[in-house]
């Protein structure tokens, strides 16, 4: 009988000691359209096998907004914007507004990238900390007249900005989803929805 308890024991504190399945928390900046969360939602459960829950809708806070070429707003302060509402229950925290987004674009030696005035305040797809917690994804420079398209391309971003709170880089491997859009949106367009082999094994 003792055998018993022992074991029964040993398999309770085995099943409390596993591992709690990762979750992230998608954070609506302003009305996202449902069908838009639901399928980023989808995306990156099948992609990441993590828990993803969505979070009540907020407004994008005011002191992240700039107005220096045109309207936007900040992404390194929305990430930080992120990290500090971010519920304890959640792991990462992804972030999406329709609204324009922006960084400072630098050389590896911490220089703006020239032309300054052109990457002092550089429109982004999206942005992420590396690793992290937080990332953001805007929809405004991924609009397309063919829903599909626009879509993909969103779906892309988000698995691109999760994968670097992940610790991934930017990969080498053509198509793969980590791929640099060097600027440009026909790099979206080309990857594909998924990680390549290599990646996939360093998460």
């Amino acid at each position: 009988m003792t055998k018993i308890y022992l074991i029964v024991f040993l398999s309770i504190m085995l099943i409390s000691c596993a591992k709690e399945p990762k979750r992230i928390g998608i954070q609506p900046y302003g009305n996202i359209n449902d069908k838009t969360i639901f399928d980023i939602t989808e995306t990156l459960q099948q992609t990441y096998q993590m828990d993803v829950i969505v979070l009540t809708e907020r407004e994008l806070p005011e002191h992240a907004f700039i107005n220096i070429k045109s309207p936007r707003y900040r992404a390194d302060s929305l990430l930080k914007d992120l990290i500090r509402q971010k519920p304890d229950s959640i792991d990462y925290v992804l972030g999406i507004t329709a609204r324009d987004i922006s960084t400072t674009k630098r050389q590896p030696d911490g220089q703006i990238k020239q032309p300054v005035h052109t990457y002092q305040d550089w429109g982004i797809f999206g942005l992420a900390y590396r690793p992290g917690e937080s990332c953001i994804v805007s929809t405004h420079r991924l609009a397309h007249k063919e829903p599909t398209i626009y879509l993909s391309r969103l779906q892309k971003v988000a698995v691109h900005e999760i994968g670097h709170n992940l610790g991934l880089a930017h990969c080498p491997t053509a198509k793969c989803v980590m791929q640099d859009a060097v600027e440009s949106i026909q790099t979206v367009d080309q990857a594909n929805l998924k990680l390549c082999d290599q990646c996939q094994q360093r998460i």
